[in-house]
């Protein structure tokens, strides 16, 4: 019968159809149980785990080791390498020429490795500023002064690449040989230098272990050049106070860009030289004044005495002492004679070669680069 229970026989309430939502499942669920109540809930064990003994703990954290340390080692195949940190320190050079300058002075051309994969960052010519180790085979070496600009970082691609352990279309992994990049490096050398003032030079077909000269890693961390000064809006006037071989870095640092640790001053207002010497026939590089100041607008003073001096005898020059920066390239001499200049001048920036810029570091590993 309708609206009775089939084993009881007792009648139910009727249920009203005008529910909503959930109320339609509670009513339907209280119907069905009728007179029985809930149905009992069986208690679902929880298994305990076994007592773990040390011997055994101390196995799993074991192998917890050993699997981290087998995942570190498969991924030290696949990341980049710290460049150059299993290389010689010293590789052979050729010498391209030695022509001299001034009377006791040379410009001593090498052709030198730079590959990435041969020479580390910390090692190679990458910044104004940083000197030249070389030595004949079986010398001393002696430090030099480079007169060209750092070499570009944009010939490492390839080093870089394969250092990398990058692979292109259709590569496979395989022994091969390093990558070599050649460049020129042009030193200034002088007869205190010893062996290397001799050099003659050497044909392209020599063997590089019958080669005369090795260049070392270079020393130094560059001339400090970042920061403010940087800026050509800051400062759009820079008086450059050379004396000595300190002409050779103020020769890389006209013809180094800023991507290759430069100034720019060809994008200076005006920049001038003022390069002292002990009398007009000891003057390096006069042939390239010229092209400095039509090319990079670099206007070349010399004098034989301070740089005080040269700077009120220039008479075409006008600037602002906020907007103006003294850059000093020589020895210990001419900083105390370009801070001279800054003090009478009122010129706040002052940069001298032997303050040298702060070391770079791997930011993962925290090591020097």
């Amino acid at each position: 019968m309708k609206g009775t229970n089939m084993v009881t026989g007792a009648r139910r309430a009727p249920t009203s159809i005008l529910l909503r939502g959930g109320d339609c499942r509670t009513a339907w669920l209280r119907a069905s149980q009728g007179a029985r109540g809930p149905r009992p809930r069986r208690a679902i064990e929880t298994p305990q785990p076994a007592p773990v003994s040390p011997e055994d703990a101390e196995r799993v954290v074991d192998e917890l080791k050993q699997m981290k340390q087998e995942k570190l080692e498969r991924a030290g195949k696949y990341r980049s390498k710290v460049a150059g940190t299993e290389t010689p320190e010293w590789n052979f050079a050729r010498v391209v020429s030695n022509t001299e300058v001034f009377p006791k002075m040379r410009e001593l051309v090498l052709e030198v490795e730079t590959s990435r994969e041969l020479v580390s960052l910390r090692n190679s010519y990458c910044a104004v500023g940083k000197r030249c180790q070389a030595k004949v085979r079986g010398g001393e070496p002696v430090e030099l002064v480079p007169s060209c600009a750092p070499f570009p970082a944009e010939e490492q691609h390839d080093a870089l690449l394969k250092l990398r352990g990058d692979l292109r279309a259709g590569q496979t992994k395989l022994p091969e040989e390093p990558v070599r990049v050649s460049a020129l490096l042009s030193v200034l050398v002088s007869p205190e230098d010893g062996e290397i003032f001799d050099l003659r030079p050497e044909d392209e077909s020599v063997d590089a272990e019958d080669l005369q000269a090795e260049v070392g890693p270079f020393l130094g961390l560059g001339m400090d050049l970042r920061g403010p000064l940087q800026s050509v809006y800051n400062y759009p006037t820079v008086l450059l106070c050379v004396e000595g071989k300190g002409i050779g870095t103020a020769k890389a640092m006209i013809e180094a860009s800023m991507g290759r640790g430069g100034l720019d001053l060809t994008y200076r207002d005006d920049v001038r030289l003022y390069y002292k010497v002990p009398n007009e026939d000891s003057v390096c590089y006069s042939h390239l004044f010229e092209t400095w100041e039509e090319e990079f607008g670099v206007k070349t003073v010399v004098h034989t005495s301070t740089f005080l001096d040269a700077f009120d005898d220039d008479d075409t020059l006008e600037y602002e002492p906020e907007q103006t920066a003294v850059v000093s390239l020589g020895g210990e001499e001419a900083d105390e004679m370009a801070a001279e200049l800054c003090e009478e001048a009122e010129i706040k920036m002052l940069v001298r070669s032997s303050g040298e810029q702060r070391e770079m570091h791997y930011a993962d590993t925290g090591r020097v680069v």
